[in-house]
């Protein structure tokens, strides 16, 4: 299968580089057309009507997700591009996009346009840059993608009650007693929820301290959660979790 594909890079070194690396590596993506601004892009787009865009996120004075705020009906797919570990790739890792970090390993080129070549091999609905642009538009609500066997489930981050770990899985408890298995560490969870209530009770459990309806003394420190379960606090996390948990209620 080819993949009709386009750049955009401020950086000509950045757009040289990454066209040689799919020419190498991916040659099934088709590059027509390479952009260095977020106004030549959206022409290109518009000109080449592209199924795969590989989209840098720093550019001076715009982003590449103002990019995206000029289409309403995005049909295409998107793998960001960036130099930054910042407040960006937790927004796309919280949709559950695609993304590769500069420089960039030719491993994970791969692996990002085999992800988003079954998507349109299987005529996905590209809902994870939906989901990104409601998340940027609404950070204090934000909606979290969770992936689990054959499907990526979308839900509200105010909803998950407690996380619990599980060798390289995570099994997620919602507040309407709904669980998820997700191939994702706790640790992984730990790193992108904790700017919202939530925190590690112990090595196997996150718990969402807005869901935590009574905190009992008994065995060292027990959360009871909305959902009926019962959460143990370890010893060497309790006074962390005591002190959220106060932080939280007030």
């Amino acid at each position: 299968m080819q993949i009709k594909s386009i750049i955009v890079d401020d950086e000509k070194h950045g757009r040289e580089n990454l066209a040689g690396l799919l020419e190498s590596h991916c040659p099934e993506v088709i590059l027509v057309g390479l952009a260095n601004s977020v106004k030549s892009a959206i022409q290109l787009i518009k000109n080449e009507k592209p199924q795969l865009v590989f989209l840098d996120i720093e550019m001076p004075g715009e982003n590449g997700f103002q990019l995206l705020e000029h289409f309403a009906d995005i049909n295409f797919e998107v793998i960001f591009v960036t130099a930054y570990d910042n407040y960006a790739i937790k927004a796309i890792r919280f949709s559950a996009a695609d993304y590769i970090l500069k420089p960039i390993n030719f491993n994970e080129l791969k692996t990002a346009v085999e992800k988003v070549t079954k998507r349109i091999q299987k005529k996905e609905e590209n809902r994870q840059i939906r989901e990104l642009n409601r998340n940027i538009l609404q950070p204090d609500n934000p909606r979290i993608g969770l992936p689990t066997n054959d499907r990526i489930e979308f839900v509200e981050v105010k909803n998950i009650v407690h996380c619990k770990g599980e060798s390289n899985y995570t099994h997620i408890y919602l507040h309407e007693k709904k669980h998820l298995l997700v191939a994702k560490t706790l640790v992984e969870f730990e790193d992108l929820l904790k700017e919202h209530s939530f925190v590690r009770t112990h090595k196997s459990h996150l718990v969402n301290l807005k869901h935590v309806v009574a905190y009992s003394k008994t065995d060292g420190g027990t959360l009871e959660l909305s959902n009926g379960d019962k959460i143990f606090i370890s010893r060497r996390r309790k006074d962390e979790v005591l002190k959220m948990l106060k932080t939280a209620i007030a």
